[in-house]
């Protein structure tokens, strides 16, 4: 496992294209991604980069987001991980913030938005991935925020 962060953001999204869209876009922000597009993959990504950001589609073609999100976490407790999925039956907001989901995304995403949610994530975490209190926030169509 490497030792210094070698990425900010590891986009994990089945659909190739989406994936390229959102890498192409947070990169013109000036962050480093890697991309994945099963949970298998993902994990050998984050081992390999360890990003800063995670950001997950909630469906997957090995797995489901939520198991990668605790797969993820027990390997990084201080990761911050989006979730992002165009439909939400049986995700609870307990089951988010057990894990520890910082963000949850409603597809399809604005990416305007993402992109400004990701860099404010990225600006308010520690350079060397000191752990920290989990922030959980929810983000629908461009505004985003903490639900209680």
């Amino acid at each position: 496992m490497a030792n210094d962060i070698d990425c900010d953001v590891l986009i994990v999204e089945d659909e190739i294209l989406q994936s390229q869209e959102m890498a192409a876009f947070l990169g013109r922000a000036g962050l480093s991604i890697q991309t994945a597009h099963s949970g298998s993959s993902a994990l050998r990504q984050a081992e390999m980069h360890r990003p800063r950001i995670a950001l997950l589609d909630y469906n997957l073609p090995d797995t489901t987001g939520v198991k990668l999100a605790q797969q993820l976490r027990a390997l990084f407790p201080d990761l911050a991980i989006i979730m992002m999925s165009g439909r939400i039956d049986g995700l609870s907001e307990q089951t988010l913030k057990s894990i520890g989901i910082s963000v949850f995304l409603n597809k399809p995403l604005p990416l305007g938005a993402l992109r400004q949610a990701v860099v404010k994530l990225v600006r308010s975490l520690p350079v060397h991935h000191e752990p920290q209190a989990q922030r959980t926030g929810w983000l629908s169509a461009g505004f985003g925020g903490t639900r209680t």
